[in-house]
């Protein structure tokens, strides 16, 4: 139960210390691109000429990376919201499946579609075709995700035979 306490603890403080500022600074961002194009070279990685060139894809691209953050904050609040029902001593919870499912999906996305936007992003801003097969964040993001849907199957079969226990005895 320590650790629990533990866990809950380091999932609040990033939330309090991180994620919401983050949210914040991630709706001026998605507004401040547009009126500042400059302020691309955070996201992007290659030279003003070619931000310039493809100005609109480059904006584009910056919009899905902010959405794709703001889903990763989503998980790290669907997290928080299940790590309460661990604490209630409920951890068959139809919410604790579902929100594990949740989590594992839209990571298993953001991961996906990251790495294919990097690939592209590669592709039609620097004219390079880079494919990187070592490990990467967003790799992990996946595993991640792919992991969290695995402990949804889990805790699923895991409640079902709780539940026949409970109408054997």
């Amino acid at each position: 139960m320590r650790k629990l306490i533990i866990l809950k603890s380091l999932i609040d403080f990033v939330w309090i210390v991180t994620c919401i500022p983050a949210l914040l600074i991630l709706a001026f961002f998605a507004i401040y691109i547009f009126i500042e194009p400059e302020a691309l070279h955070m996201i992007l990685d290659s030279d003003t000429s070619d931000i310039k060139n493809s100005l609109m894809a480059a904006q584009l691209f910056g919009l899905v990376f902010i959405a794709l953050g703001f889903v990763i904050i989503y998980c790290v609040y669907l997290f928080r919201k299940t790590l309460r029902y661990f604490q209630r001593v409920k951890p068959f919870h139809t919410d604790v499946i579902v929100h594990f499912y949740k989590i594992g999906y839209l990571l298993t996305g953001v991961g996906i579609i990251a790495s294919v936007l990097i690939f592209i992003g590669q592709l039609v801003f620097t004219s390079q075709l880079k494919i990187n097969l070592g490990l990467s964040p967003y790799l992990m993001l996946i595993c991640l995700g792919l992991f969290f849907m695995v402990l949804s199957e889990v805790f699923k079969v895991a409640k079902k035979a709780k539940e026949e226990n409970e109408l054997t005895v």
